[in-house]
């Protein structure tokens, strides 16, 4: 079991203070709100001062959406599990990657990971499965996630035919989606390879190995990760728990 950081009750930045403004129906997620806000951040007179309004603005519209989006659903949680160190640890550190986020869509995507953690009630193997996810998720940037939805889509749209293996269904729609890749995201060639070859690194997307006969590399496919994550953090899984 993980061990966080002991933090004293303490003065709030103002993009905290700002929450008890919001309306929000789930009364966890009010709670969650409450943990939040009971929480020092050290030097936080100091931040105040520093930071212009601009920047308080920008977190608090990202901490905002961050809990409207949590605050969908039916969400619950059981005083046992919101008062346990792994709960709260998952908790601060996706509210950290949140806030750390530009794109409001993939915040809403972290509150949704957290969303349908909670929805499953267990958060004993924080350590393994949700900081996994939590990682990949905070790895990718918004428009890796968009390739890769874009990326299932072909394949979804091209399945294995016969005795085909992978390599060959992919090779059939490859510079289709290469290049509605380029299009899509203004990029050359080799920066859509440079990207592809990057996404390896999250457990995402695995590029085929050389081995097969007239292949010179640069192709991919999807992994189990991948959709094991997209059912986390897509509004269309959940209420399939």
């Amino acid at each position: 079991m993980r061990t966080i950081t002991s933090m004293e009750k303490g003065i709030q930045p103002k993009w905290v203070e700002k929450s008890n403004k919001w309306y929000i129906k789930n009364p966890t997620v009010r709670a969650l709100m409450q943990v939040l806000g009971t929480l020092t951040f050290g030097t936080a007179p100091a931040l105040d001062t520093a930071l212009d309004t601009k920047i308080q603005n920008i977190r608090e519209r990202r901490l905002r959406a961050f809990f409207e989006e949590l605050d969908k659903g039916s969400t619950k949680l059981t005083n046992q599990i919101i008062q346990s160190e792994d709960f709260l640890h998952a908790f601060f550190a996706t509210t950290k990657a949140a806030l750390n986020t530009r794109r409001e869509e993939k915040i809403r995507m972290f509150a949704r990971l957290l969303r349908r953690a909670i929805s499953q009630g267990d958060f004993s193997h924080y350590d393994n499965e949700y900081e996994e996810h939590l990682g990949i998720l905070d790895e990718l940037s918004y428009r890796e996630i968009l390739i890769l939805f874009m990326l299932e889509r072909y394949e979804n749209e091209h399945p294995v035919k016969g005795e085909e293996n992978e390599l060959q269904r992919a090779s059939r729609f490859w510079n289709k989606f290469t290049q509605e890749t380029k299009k899509t995201f203004h990029i050359s060639d080799e920066e859509v390879t440079s990207i592809l070859t990057r996404l390896n690194r999250t457990g995402c997307y695995e590029t085929f190995v050389s081995g097969y006969f007239d292949y010179y590399g640069g192709k991919g496919k999807l992994t189990p990760t991948y959709y094991k994550l997209k059912k986390m953090i897509i509004e269309q899984y959940e209420e399939d728990v």
